[in-house]
């Protein structure tokens, strides 16, 4: 956020790159590295069990932010180019391997609580932004230098957190509509790539515009984020889902207002909505690792690659656009509506609810001839459920209530709905059908699976 708003890291003219945007040129080292990080996972993931991933992280990032704002300072021409590349290309793999690394984390940990805690380091990342975007420049950059380093400190801190067992019942990647789901990301991200270059023509004359359309992303964040701690919701991944469409297509309808009506309002919208939808990959796509025992590296990593192509994809288009002879406000007008199409279009027939519940369903096998105690205790062993998180589960599977949970075992409903949520999380489902239906099973996985795999 800081290197791609702000002008002490990363500059928002053409200074230090004799030929083309240096923004521009950074989204491709951004995406270059996501591949890079991809392809080493297939022999070096996962990442957290290598101190040297660590060292890595922490270190190209560091090294990168400091260098990118010394081109600033250097004599421009090749010399310049030249730090500005080795300084892009260091911060943009440190940032691709530290954000795989964290994605491993998140998919093991036993909490129930994962969307709301992206969600808040989300918010907090926003209060950062701020404090850095108000420092004097040489202050800035080095506190923007030290973050990735707290940051690789802070996931090894987190390594001992409590972790949940493989999968009872596993996903089925061959029901996943993977293909479908990636084209919608792609998309998703091109509309944000294309809209966010088209934007900057209504920052003109605006010196405050970044700054205005990140405080209301920040703000609406926020807000989710307090709403998801004192109304939690079991299943996060549809709270994480929820606002990424509605918030994008109302942003682009206020930039459609003729006259525009307050532009900041609208790209505050479409970031907040974004950065809502990076948050839910974040969530699915390592729970879907998950569930189907693949490599976090690669299904997430895959997924982020996916999403940071389009988003290049649509800023080369935009920047084309706004540097061709052709450019004027109906043209403006004109893409802000095709973006608008495409997103009712995704959001009605090819990333929908039901699509987000599909990567969640429990699949349907013969009936275990077993008690429903049986049952229960078997998942409870697998999932190495806590006493009272089993004394939950039974009264789950007997079709109890959250306020009936609160009053038979003399708990809050809020501590209820946690206890839920938690199992939800270890057990691997999404929602009750889900858990009813691994309950059935009695939590027998795939034939051939011996206790070693789980």
């Amino acid at each position: 956020m800081v290197a791609m708003c702000t002008t002490f890291i990363v500059p928002s003219v053409e200074v230090v790159v004799p030929f083309g945007n240096p923004l521009l040129l950074l989204l491709v080292f951004i995406t270059v590295s996501y591949a890079a990080v991809v392809l080493l996972s297939r022999r070096w993931a996962p990442f957290l069990g290598r101190r040297s991933a660590f060292v890595a992280a922490a270190a190209t990032t560091a090294v990168g932010t400091v260098v990118m704002p010394i081109a600033l300072g250097s004599a421009g021409g090749w010399l310049g180019l030249g730090l500005f590349v080795g300084g892009a290309l260091l911060a943009s793999f440190g940032n691709a391997l530290l954000l795989i690394m964290w994605g491993e984390l998140w998919s093991a940990l036993a909490t129930g609580r994962v969307g709301r805690h992206l969600y808040a380091s989300y918010t907090f990342a926003f209060v950062l932004f701020f404090l850095i975007y108000w420092m004097p420049a040489p202050l800035a950059v080095a506190a923007t230098a030290a973050m990735p380093v707290a940051s690789t400190a802070i996931l090894a801190a987190c390594r001992n957190e409590p972790r949940r067992e493989p999968s009872v019942i596993p996903l089925d990647i061959a029901t996943v509509p993977v293909r479908r789901l990636l084209v919608s990301i792609f998309i998703l991200s091109l509309a944000w790539g294309l809209s966010q270059g088209v934007i900057g023509s209504f920052a003109v004359g605006d010196a405050d515009f970044t700054a205005k359309s990140l405080i209301l992303a920040g703000a609406g964040i926020a807000a989710i984020t307090l709403s998801m701690m004192v109304s939690p919701a079991p299943a996060e991944a549809l709270s994480l889902y929820r606002p990424v469409l509605p918030a994008m297509a109302v942003g682009l309808v206020f930039l459609l207002l003729q006259p525009p009506l307050y532009p900041f309002l609208g790209s505050g919208l479409i970031i907040m909505g974004i950065y809502c939808l990076d948050m839910l990959m974040m969530l699915v796509s390592t729970d879907v690792a998950f569930r189907g025992r693949i490599s976090v590296a690669m299904s997430f990593g895959l997924t982020i690659l996916v999403a940071r192509t389009g988003t290049l994809f649509g800023s080369i288009g935009a920047n084309g656009l706004m540097g061709s002879v052709f450019w004027s406000e109906a043209l403006r007008t004109d893409v802000l509506l095709v973006t608008l199409l495409a997103l009712a279009i995704i959001g009605m027939l090819f990333f929908t609810v039901a699509d987000v519940q599909r990567l969640y369903v429990t699949p349907r096998a013969q009936q275990v001839d077993a008690s429903l105690e049986e049952k229960c205790a078997a998942i409870a062993k697998m999932c190495h459920l806590t006493n009272r998180e089993s004394e939950v589960l039974v009264l789950l599977a007997r079709g109890r209530s959250v306020p009936y949970l609160s009053e038979e075992l003399h708990i809050a409903q809020g501590t209820a709905k946690h206890h839920v949520s938690n199992i939800y999380r270890k057990v691997g489902v999404f929602d009750r059908q889900g858990l009813l239906d691994t309950i059935e099973q009695g939590g027998v996985g795939k034939p051939g699976w011996d206790a070693a795999e789980r």
